[in-house]
């Protein structure tokens, strides 16, 4: 029978918090992308003929909530990896000198991953925001 990930007496599972820190960044900056190419194209460039001002007046306020919300989930996938690398490592501690390679080590390894995926991303968001903040999505570059 397959080994548990977890033992039931663990409260919390490291690859689970691993995954949400390692998907939540990405998905947040790519949620962010694609509603605010899809609202920019349909109110600057509604026939394929672009607009000197967007055709709907509530277009920026929308791409500002829109980029809040993602900044707040990447944040908070950011958050999750970084704590759940700090718990790993001090399980990694506490298990060290085992010579067989562990779950906590394997968790530990996606925890890096994850902390480092979430950063990375993290700075793609606050980019793309500085970009809307900077370019107007109606004006040529």
């Amino acid at each position: 029978m397959a080994e548990s990930v977890t033992s039931p007496e663990a409260p919390h599972s490291p690859l689970r918090y691993a995954l949400a820190g390692l998907l939540l960044a990405p998905l947040a900056w790519l949620v962010q992308m694609v509603i605010a190419e899809t609202l920019a194209a349909q109110s600057c460039y509604p026939f394929d003929v672009p607009l000197s001002a967007p055709a709907m007046p509530w277009m920026r306020p929308a791409l500002v909530g829109v980029s809040a919300l993602c900044l707040a989930a990447g944040a908070s996938g950011a958050v999750i990896a970084w704590r759940n690398l700090r718990r790993i490592a001090r399980m990694e501690k506490s298990a060290s000198g085992n010579a067989r390679p562990t779950r906590t080590e394997l968790a530990g390894f996606l925890s890096r991953i994850a902390a480092m995926c979430s950063a990375l991303f993290l700075f793609a968001l606050i980019a793309t925001d500085v970009a809307l903040a900077i370019v107007s999505p109606c004006r040529w570059w």
